[in-house]
């Protein structure tokens, strides 16, 4: 089954769709409530003035009688007056479907004057007609009221006596009842304006976001068309940084620092191709240049000589695939397993396959110095460290290895010509010598150094250069302890 995709123009469209349909029903809720709570609250007022004035009516009666004319009757209003005993004395026209049977029950005995509460209305006759007198609007109202619970401010009105010697306490309850409807109107008719506009609004704010979406995105399409026409052959052009200063600029600055860097590694790369090539050649011209001599001239030749100069040349090219092939290693795979070594140990190896070769070898060290790292690798990054001191060196090479709180220093020493301070970062670097006048046999290929340092690097490890007490160079190599590390390696 195959998955839809979808743009992500429209994935913002849809969120905030998604995001204003949510904030539209609530605003449509809230508004809903508050137009309904006001109208409401306008007509609670209304019904608590009316109880007032017909309660305040009812005390100047004195006598209880049906149908009591009174003065002040509010037409539009749902009341009921009705004795102590439960007898209706009054309603209003809109009650008048309902017929003499009270809806709000008299008060029990010991009630408060004003007791407003719900009351449930009846539910209307089914052959209840509307008269004559009441007009068909009240008519639909009161079939409104039927079975619905309303809000009712009722008041109980004591009465003066009837007639001298009767009981007094006669009563009256005067009941008005708040009618919704004009408020569910209100609402109702808000609700509708909402339902046509509110949708409306959700798509222009969809469609806007959508377009603004696309806007914004225009540099990431220009940046994303630029590096899909980036080649080898122009990793110097840069793709084009918005003046805006959001994420999106940010973006181009890294993907533009990304080009940079992949343009330094593919110029080392084919810098490292041209040297090696320049150096592969040195050699095999030379074993081409005996092997030709000795067969134009088979019977002048030093056929011994001709085989030492073969192997001499041949143990070159080794030694150079060798070392291109550790240094392409080590550039493709970082991780290095770790496991105690004793560096120590490393040395003394080194030193003694060297004794009688040329410089006097000194090593000062504890018995034991104990480094995380691979062994091969750091055997490697000491024979390099040692080979490159012996071949500068006038009379002495000096080992020294110090052990420190959390790791181990490791100091290679001769008392040759030493390095210049400006040169001492890049005699690390590939194919690099200082001295253009040695001999190449003398020399090297110019990879011993860099190789240690990648080998150093890879350990999480420094390795720097410096001048010697003797006034040679001096290499430090500094190594993590296996453990109980309280001090961080100084940095290069």
């Amino acid at each position: 089954m195959r998955s839809v995709r979808v743009s992500t123009a429209t994935r913002a469209a849809l969120v905030a769709g998604l995001i204003a349909a949510l904030l539209a029903l609530g605003f449509a809720v809230w508004i809903h409530h508050q137009i309904y709570t006001s109208r409401y609250h306008t007509l609670e007022q209304k019904a608590d003035q009316d109880r007032s004035l017909l309660a305040e009516e009812m005390r100047t009666y004195k006598t209880l009688r049906p149908q009591a004319d009174l003065t002040f009757q509010p037409v539009d209003a749902a009341y009921e007056i009705i004795d102590d005993s439960g007898r209706v004395l009054e309603v209003g026209q809109v009650l008048g479907p309902f017929g003499r049977t009270p809806i709000a029950p008299a008060p029990h005995p010991g009630a408060p004057e004003n007791d407003s509460r719900f009351v449930t209305v009846r539910a209307l006759p089914l052959n209840a007609p509307c008269t004559s007198r009441q007009p068909p609007a009240y008519c639909d109202v009161a079939r409104g009221m039927a079975g619905r619970r309303l809000w009712t401010s009722r008041e109980i009105v004591p009465l003066e006596r009837i007639k001298e010697g009767s009981a007094p306490g006669r009563s009256v309850v005067v009941s008005v009842f708040v009618l919704p409807f004009e408020a569910e109107e209100a609402a109702a008719e808000v609700d509708r304006v909402l339902a046509r506009t509110l949708p409306l609004a959700v798509l222009l704010i969809m469609i806007g976001a959508y377009f603004g979406t696309r806007l914004a995105l225009r540099p990431v399409e220009r940046m994303r068309a630029q590096a899909a026409a980036t080649s080898q052959r122009n990793l110097h052009e840069r793709l084009p940084v918005p003046s805006t200063g959001d994420v999106v600029a940010r973006l181009a600055t890294t993907l533009n620092d990304t080009l940079a860097r992949l343009e330094a590694a593919a110029e080392q790369q084919r810098g490292f191709v041209a040297d090696a090539a320049h150096e592969l050649r040195s050699p095999i011209a030379s074993l081409r240049t005996t092997l030709e001599v000795a067969r134009e001239h088979p019977d002048r030749a030093d056929w011994r000589q001709v085989n030492d100069a073969a192997v001499r040349e041949i143990h070159r090219l080794q030694q150079l695939a060798d070392d291109l092939l550790l240094m392409a290693r080590l550039d493709a795979d970082r991780s290095t397993s770790r496991t105690p070594v004793d560096l120590a140990e490393l040395v003394r190896r080194q030193l003694a396959r060297r004794l009688g070769e040329g410089p006097d070898l000194g090593f000062e060290s504890a018995e034991s110095a104990i480094v995380d790292g691979d062994a091969r690798q750091l055997d490697r990054l000491v024979r390099n460290l040692i080979d490159n001191a012996m071949r500068h060196a006038r009379t002495t090479v000096t080992v020294r290895i110090e052990e420190q709180p959390g790791y181990v220093v490791l100091q290679v020493d001769d008392d040759g010509a030493g390095i210049k301070t400006a040169d001492r970062e890049r005699v690390f670097e590939r194919f690099t010598r200082l001295d253009e006048a040695r001999s190449r046999d003398a020399g090297g290929a110019g990879l011993g150094l860099a190789i240690a340092r990648e080998i150093a690097h890879g350990h999480d490890s420094t390795l720097t250069a410096a001048e010697a007490p003797a006034g040679g160079a001096r290499f430090t190599l500094t190594l993590q302890a296996p453990a109980g590390q309280t001090k961080t390696p100084p940095t290069e």
